[in-house]
């Protein structure tokens, strides 16, 4: 274990960062390290854990993406000083969430590209391996930036100071790039039971090569899109035969479903109890426990309720600063509490007799584990603190999220993972697909499985949500909508719904902001730490950082 600290501390060096305008750059000094690094399978294997350390640190998955990408996404509230930009949807390229997300996020491409460079030849028992993982998260990486910021350089190699400056490619090259990288993931990944539990399979590839095709084919299908918007079609992917993106996706899907061996968790509650780690239904985790004393995942901190009983060891210092919109609880207590909101668009908030009460009977039992509502006891203070819908204005006027609990958490690190991927997320994915392609009558059976799961509970089933059929989601239409507040209900907190919001088009992310316009002006909350937003057409996209238009002469956004 000892030999294996110092090199990854070694391989850690390889990649130093010298200044702003040189991030990117390895230290020439430090190369010998490089060789002894790849020269076993041993120290190949700690690079490959490099890679994931970068990919699900600090300045990436491990809040970065958290603390920049929800409250930008138009769904979430963050009482982050530093993101009120985000937070009222007018994203700033001075953001220091956006330039620390934007290096982070280079620097773990440049680990991936030099494991590839050095492993692609060696001849060890473990190269395959290696490589499926390092094109694996290039291709998710790559994935990543084309959606957040469009068009972006492509780097295949360890950057130098030789070429720091790079322009941007075009997204007809980055999808190609993408794909070619996720389909060489994918002859590459080991099998079920080949590798270390916890890292991801060759199917994950195959469910990613999905997400992307879904991403192109609903960006294609858009009603509208923001000028500039442009799109990628069928024809413009070289590296493989592609007719049709829906049906690309669906075989892509089908693959996963009928060879990947996942399976729902039997309960909803299974997937956040404390414990809860690489399920059944798991795709790709990133894992984290209490190892060393820097926060490298702050998922508790950021999201938890300060004092909130049960969830967090009593007194543990937490922010919870990051919390869903007042309307996405509402709609989910509308869907599928049982109760009767016939003719409203809202629940009601703001008085004690606002109080949401579900028979445990009836409603959905993902509305419970999803949401933290009504009032707590603090452990912090022992006073009570109301939150929404007992409140409607100010800073705890919104609901908490209940899915990340840890009474291990010290402070600093925490044994959550954070889950990018879950089998939940491909049987939806599917039922999308199959609406498009052959309308609502043969897509039900994918998403009622979902339901089904999210029915039983350890006691017995509950009434909602109930499945879906002809009478209750009759029109592909509807279907079509239906499903991305579906993939709200199931995957809040998640990570998703930046993305979601936007791989619809405009029309679909203008609706989703006037929804939650309607909602400010129905709570009369403006002002008071909500915020109407508008000309959300310049937000589709967020802004290359300043300090990369300063540093690399060759874009100038």
């Amino acid at each position: 274990m000892k030999n294996r600290n110092k090199i990854l501390g070694l391989f850690m060096v390889i990649t130093a960062f010298l200044s702003c305008n040189e991030q990117l750059v390895d230290n020439f000094e430090n190369k010998y390290s490089e060789v002894q690094v790849f020269s076993t399978e041993e120290g190949t294997e700690t690079a490959v854990n490099g890679m994931y350390a970068q990919l699900q640190g600090y300045d990436y998955y491990g809040s970065r993406t958290r603390l920049l990408l929800w409250p930008h996404s138009g769904k979430y509230n963050s009482s982050q000083g530093a993101n009120d930009d985000a937070n009222q949807l007018v994203a700033a390229n001075t953001n220091i969430n956006l330039d620390k997300l934007w290096r982070g996020i280079w620097q773990t491409i440049n680990q991936i590209n030099i494991v590839i460079v050095n492993a692609e030849g060696s001849g060890l028992a473990n190269e395959n391996t290696t490589l499926g993982q390092a094109y694996f998260l290039r291709g998710v990486v790559y994935f990543d930036l084309v959606r957040i910021f469009g068009e972006v350089p492509i780097r295949l190699t360890p950057t130098t100071k030789d070429d720091i400056h790079i322009a941007k490619s075009s997204k007809e090259e980055l999808y190609n790039l993408i794909i070619s990288d996720l389909k060489k993931a994918a002859d590459l990944l080991p099998d079920r039971g080949e590798y270390i539990a916890g890292r991801p399979l060759k199917y994950a590839a195959n469910a990613y090569l999905a997400k992307v095709y879904v991403t192109l084919a609903g960006t294609n299908d858009a009603t509208s899109l923001p000028s500039g918007f442009n799109t990628v079609t069928e024809s413009e992917i070289t590296v493989t035969s592609i007719s049709n993106f829906w049906e690309e996706a669906k075989k892509e899907l089908d693959f996963v479903i009928n060879n990947g061996g996942y399976e729902l968790t039997p309960t909803f509650a299974d997937l956040w109890t404390q414990d809860s780690r690489n399920t059944s239904e798991s795709i790709f985790e990133l894992q984290y426990g209490h190892t060393g004393a820097v926060r490298t995942n702050d998922i508790i901190r950021d999201v938890v309720l300060k004092g909130y009983p049960g969830i967090i060891p009593d007194g543990a210092n937490t922010f919870g600063r990051i919390r869903p919109n007042k309307e996405m609880f509402s709609d989910h207590i509308i869907q599928y509490s049982g109760n009767d909101y016939t003719g409203q668009d809202f629940i009601t908030a703001g008085k004690a007799s606002d109080v949401i009460t579900l028979d445990d009977a009836v409603a959905d039992p993902r509305i419970n584990e999803t949401y933290l509502y009504n009032n707590y006891t603090s452990t912090v203070n022992g006073k009570n603190q109301n939150l929404f819908p007992r409140i409607n204005k100010g800073n705890q006027a919104y609901p908490g999220l209940a899915k990340y609990k840890d009474l291990t958490y010290d402070g600093t690190t925490t044994i959550k993972n954070i889950i990018l991927l879950r089998y939940a997320e491909v049987l939806l994915l599917r039922a999308e697909v199959e609406n498009e392609i052959n309308g609502p009558s043969s897509a039900y059976t994918y998403v009622n499985k979902v339901l089904k799961r999210a029915r039983t509970t350890a006691t017995g089933t509950t009434l909602q949500p109930a499945d879906w059929d002809a009478t209750s989601v009759p029109t592909q239409e509807e279907f079509r909508y239906r499903i991305m507040k579906e993939r709200q209900y199931e995957l809040n907190g998640e990570g998703h719904e930046w993305f979601d919001m936007r791989r619809r088009g405009l029309d679909y992310f203008q609706n989703e902001i006037d929804h939650h316009n309607a909602a400010v002006s129905f709570y009369s909350s403006e002002g008071n730490k909500d915020f109407i937003f508008s000309n959300i057409e310049t937000q589709m996209t967020l802004p290359i950082p300043l300090a990369e238009l300063s540093g690399n002469n060759l874009i100038n956004e």
